[in-house]
């Protein structure tokens, strides 16, 4: 009998093709898994480790590089809008103002933050839930309200790349995770 080996959905995302997109899906989409094993094969699980010994280097330099793209790039997330990020974070920065966004069926005002110095207030508690949102998170969020586009992947390379840019803009600030957003010039009656 083959030992099976348990992993993480960080491992899934690496396994590329060797777990099936579908069962990906039921996972992702809280399907029925009664009949899926959460173990992999010794098999999947050195093809894994083969994969991995064999996968090209990579930096956190070309990282931020594709993250930068990514950030100036008016299609992110198949957005609808023709912006990108940089549309309301020039060099990460703020425009100022606030955008409109609905919730619930609720239009309200959100003032547009800098990113400078914001990635190490996260995670920290977003929005009128009160839910904690990592930074991940947070640009999957921009992405889809005011981008009007669909979220990255939070397990791709495409959300890493995006995220380590970001982080960029806040080189050298202390972490404070749970902190206010920082808004140069507040706006009346935008949270």
């Amino acid at each position: 009998m083959k030992r099976a080996t348990m992993v993480s959905a960080t491992a899934f995302a690496l396994l590329g093709g060797l777990w099936g997109c579908e069962q990906m899906k039921m996972m992702m989409m809280g399907g029925d898994m009664s009949m899926m094993s959460p173990y992999l094969s010794e098999d999947k699980v050195m093809a894994m480790k083969k994969m991995m010994m064999t996968m090209p280097p990579d930096t956190l330099e070309a990282s931020v590089e594709r993250g930068k793209k990514l950030y100036n790039d008016t299609t992110l997330g198949m957005n609808k809008s023709g912006q990108s990020c940089a549309s309301c974070h020039s060099e990460g920065g703020t425009v100022g103002g606030a955008s409109e966004m609905e919730w619930k069926g609720m239009k309200m005002k959100v003032a547009i933050p800098t990113l400078k110095g914001a990635a190490p207030h996260f995670p920290k508690p977003m929005g009128p839930m009160k839910a904690v949102v990592t930074l991940e998170g947070m640009n999957n969020m921009c992405i889809m309200t005011f981008l009007k586009g669909m979220p990255l992947d939070l397990n791709s390379q495409a959300a890493t790349d995006l995220t380590a840019y970001i982080t960029t803009f806040s080189e050298g600030r202390r972490l404070e995770p749970g902190a206010m957003k920082i808004v140069p010039m507040p706006v009346p009656g935008a949270m």
